[in-house]
């Protein structure tokens, strides 16, 4: 017997192994995700002013009452949807109880270059928004704001970045627009990119991969002793 290809199937198949095991946790992750996210959904619309901090998490649907400076938008880069550049349309309104807050209307197809921005629809002053809460870690908000005026385009909707452009503090979360919303744009966003059915077909595969990767070294090894023997 080969000691190399027992180390090359011993190594590959604990790797496949754990992989297949690894996405069975993936699975149960997201169906836990997604079990807590329908029970957030399923609860009734509320006041943002009536919730506690502990209350208010991804996917509750809230409604908000403010004022809108309809000049200060900024367009969130690098969003592609089916293919098609954009930018998310982000405005901070300003609530009754004094505190601000970023709205997210949706999607907004780019224009023909940089310097064409695309003309994004008016909103009427003062307002009532309803939508769901959006909380993040904010990914890439390090990223340098490289472009002035408005509307503005920003790598971010972290809104402790576009609070200090604003010069105002943000409420540490998004609104997105409900499609309900007559001011709501598309919307495209999702609870999870990757379904648990998607993980656990993952998992099948690489058990596959490793029963069959065994499989071979099994025959080799009986392949050898039978010409051993003859």
């Amino acid at each position: 017997m080969s000691l190399r290809l027992l180390a090359f199937t011993v190594i590959f198949t604990s790797l496949f192994t754990y992989l297949g095991f690894w996405q069975i946790d993936r699975a149960k992750f997201k169906k836990g995700l997604l079990a807590q996210q329908a029970l957030v959904e399923a609860l009734p619309v509320a006041r943002l002013s009536e919730l506690t901090t502990d209350e208010i998490r991804t996917g509750r649907r809230v409604a908000v009452d403010g004022l809108i400076d309809p000049e200060k938008v900024f367009l969130l880069d690098n969003v592609v949807v089916e293919g098609q550049v954009g930018f998310e349309v982000l405005h901070p309104i300003l609530l009754d109880s004094g505190e601000s807050l970023l709205i997210n209307r949706g999607f907004l197809s780019a224009g023909s270059s940089r310097e064409t921005l695309p003309v994004v629809p008016f909103l009427n002053s003062p307002m009532t928004a309803l939508g769901v809460v959006y909380v993040s870690d904010w990914a890439n908000s390090d990223m340098a704001l490289l472009y002035s005026g408005w509307p503005r385009i920003v790598p971010t909707q972290d809104p402790k970045v576009l609070g200090s452009v604003l010069g105002t503090p943000l409420l540490p979360w998004v609104l997105r627009l409900d499609e309900a919303d007559p001011n709501s744009l598309p919307r495209y966003w999702v609870t999870t990119v990757m379904s648990p059915e998607q993980h656990t077909g993952y998992a099948v595969q690489w058990f596959t991969m490793a029963l069959v990767l065994l499989g071979l070294f099994i025959m080799s090894v009986y392949k050898k002793r039978k010409e051993g023997r003859s």
